[in-house]
This record gives structure tokens, C-alpha cells and sequence, in this order.
């Protein structure tokens, strides 16, 4: 998936923009697995996101220099992904027809599905696949142009041209099937727990058959242990983090941990139950595999499979790619759980999109 995509195919830097982090991985894909050749990351501007939109581009793409300066990171062409809560999905059905015909098809269609105006938004599809003997499934997708501009903004300032815009949801599918090939074929839900939202993905066969988001996040934990403690959030970060059974008030600080990791599982179940349901599928979700900052939450993992009755496990992105020899390999691995978006749109390229004949 790709709602824009721009020039020849060639190996891209991920670039993937959150509100905690900034993390930028460059990928060989030349070879068999792919090998990461670059690895960068540095916290990102506080409060740069206002309703999905990229609120402070200059002071994000001032970063941005800075990170490709200081890592000495001379690529320029970049895929990025938008965050979740901005997109709008919508499986349709189309008659077969020609890919001209169809792209022309689907834009006239659009106006029907989507809940804004069509020259409002980005707009792409994918087809998933036949449904009957003369039709088409196909997955339509829309971003509002204000919050696809303002990532593309930063980008521009920084000396950055972006050749794939993609959707955190897709991307994560990206790096799972990469990672582990033999579960394509089962029924996973993938779910990145960031700092604003968490994102979920149940597919299966290559497909996503459902995607939302639930309102919880690393975040909304770290301003809790604030406000309990009545600590600076950034020192409830760092403890959060840390979770040293050593430290003075460690007690404290567990109690609080307990109190949130119960409700970040309970949320996320009932919303996941809720999410399956609406993807109108007979089968059962046959494991759930979680990724992002927030699924590091101690003992979430195993609350939320007493919570699902389903097998969960983190996912590791790193899993599909090798690491290479100028990448300090010990810094990536420590913060593999926050890189799963990163390498799915690292392993994008312009063009890659594969359409029925």
C-alpha cells in the first residue's frame, strides 16, 4: 500500500516520525534477507502532533539535518508512513476491468465511501483479490491533504524528497511477513502500542481484513506516573523505562505500573474483540503479536493473553533483516520494539505495488 509514490525503484531510508521518537533505518534490499546499513534515532519535538497533523515542521525537519549530519546519512529519498487515526479505510467492490480503468473507477467512486471530499484527500486502493467470477475486492484508502502535507513539509526542509507515503498499519504488516514468513498464512493481529494511540492490524494471507486504533498509549502511562508521584513527566518517562526494582519508591511506582497495565490490557482487548467482530471473519484470531514503546509495559504480554484467552508475544522487527557491520548492533537491538514501522517502509520501494493483469 502506498498513497503516493513517486520515481524509479531503488532502496529508500524508513523514516518514521512519532510523537516520542524519530527513527531512520536505510536498507540494502538488494540482497537475500535485506541488511540495515544505517540506523539513527533522536527524541522528537514535544507536542509536535495537533489531530494527526505534523504541527511544528520546522523545528521536525531541523532535527531531521541534524540526525543525517551527525550520522553522516547521505541518502535523500525517503518513505514515511502516515499515523493511523489519520487514515480512512474502506473494503468496496469493483467490477474487473484494466488497472487505467480501474484507478479512473475508483476515484469517481470514492465520493461514495469516504467521509470527506475527494479533492480533500489522498487518496489510493489496493486489490486484494477476486471476489466472484467479475469482480474485485479492493481495500480503498484516504488521508486528508493537511495531514499528508505536513510530513511532506518537514521532509522538503530538511533537504529530504519522499518517494513513498504508506500507513503505519500496512508498514507493520510489512515487517512482520518479512520477519516470520511461515505465519503469513494464519490469523494475526498486529498491534503497535505508541506513545498517542495504539494501532491494530488483523490480517491474514498477505490481506489486512481489519485496521483501528484504540486511545491508549505509552504517554497517557507516563503522565499517570506523574501525576501519582508527583514527579516531572520526564523523570516519570525515565522510571517508567528503567523499572528498576532497586530504586527508592520502586513500590509506588509498581502499583501505579499494575493499576495501567490492567486497563491498557482490558482496552485493548475489548476494542480487539470489537475489531474482530466488525471483520465479519468465522475463524479466530490464532495469535496476537504486539510492538511499539508501550508494549514494554511490564507484564502486559501475559495480561493480555489471560485477557484474550489468545497466545500474545512481541514482535521482533529485526527478525527479517540482517544488521550491518557500520550499525551499532547492540543500540538497534535494544530498541528493536520501537522499529517495527521504520523497517516496513524501509523495505518499500517506488513502484513495488503488484496489480492484478
Amino acid at each position: 500500500m502506498g498513497l503516493l509514490d513517486f520515481g524509479k525503484t531503488e532502496s529508500l531510508i524508513g523514516l518514521d516520525i512519532g510523537a516520542s521518537t524519530i527513527k531512520l533505518i536505510e536498507i540494502d534490499i538488494s540482497g537475500d534477507p535485506p541488511r540495515i546499513v544505517q540506523f539513527a534515532q533522536v527524541e522528537t519535538v514535544p507536542d509536535c502532533f495537533s489531530s494527526n497533523t505534523l504541527s511544528r515542521s520546522d523545528e521536525v525537519a531541523e532535527l531531521l539535518s541534524t540526525l543525517l549530519e551527525s550520522h553522516s546519512i547521505h541518502g535523500k529519498r525517503v518513505s514515511i508512513a502516515m499515523p493511523g487515526p489519520s487514515v480512512f479505510t474502506k473494503k468496496i467492490q469493483m467490477p474487473s476491468m484494466s488497472y487505467a480503468e480501474l484507478a479512473s473507477a475508483v476515484q469517481f467512486e470514492a465520493g461514495n465511501y469516504i467521509p470527506h471530499n475527494v479533492d480533500d484527500v489522498k487518496l489510493d486502493f489496493h486489490v486484494i483479490g477476486e471476489a466472484g467470477k467479475n469482480d474485485l475486492d479492493i481495500l480503498l484508502v484516504a488521508v486528508k491533504n493537511e495531514v499528508v502535507d505536513s510530513f511532506l513539509d518537514a521532509i522538503s526542509l530538511a533537504g529530504l524528497e519522499t518517494a513513498v507515503v504508506d500507513v503505519d498499519y500496512f508498514a507493520i504488516q510489512n515487517a512482520f511477513e518479512l520477519a516470520y514468513p511461515e505465519r503469513v498464512d494464519q490469523t494475526v493481529a498486529l498491534i503497535n502500542i505508541g506513545a498517542r494511540f495504539s494501532s491494530v492490524n488483523i490480517c491474514r494471507n498477505g490481506e489486512s481484513m481489519f485496521t483501528g486504533d484504540v486511545s491508549v498509549g505509552g504517554r497517557l502511562v507516563s503522565e499517570d506516573i506523574s501525576e501519582k508521584l508527583q514527579i516531572p513527566y520526564e523523570e516519570a518517562e525515565q522510571r517508567k523505562l528503567a523499572y528498576d526494582v532497586s530504586s527508592v519508591g520502586f513500590e509506588e511506582l509498581k502499583e501505579v505500573l499494575d493499576t495501567n497495565m490492567e486497563y491498557v490490557a482490558s482496552e485493548l482487548n475489548r476494542q480487539l474483540s470489537f475489531f474482530w467482530s466488525a471483520a465479519g471473519v468465522d475463524d479466530g484470531i490464532d495469535s496476537v503479536l504486539l510492538t511499539g514503546g508501550g508494549a514494554l509495559l511490564p507484564g502486559l504480554v501475559e495480561e493480555l493473553s489471560v485477557k484474550t484467552g489468545i497466545e500474545c508475544e512481541l514482535i521482533d522487527p529485526l527478525e527479517g533483516v540482517l544488521v550491518g557491520d557500520k550499525v551499532d548492533e547492540d543500540l538497534i537491538r535494544k530498541n528493536a520494539q520501537l522499529l517495527a514501522v521504520a523497517v516496513g517502509i524501509g523495505i518499500r520501494t517506488p513502484g513495488d505495488k503488484i496489480y492484478p493483469e
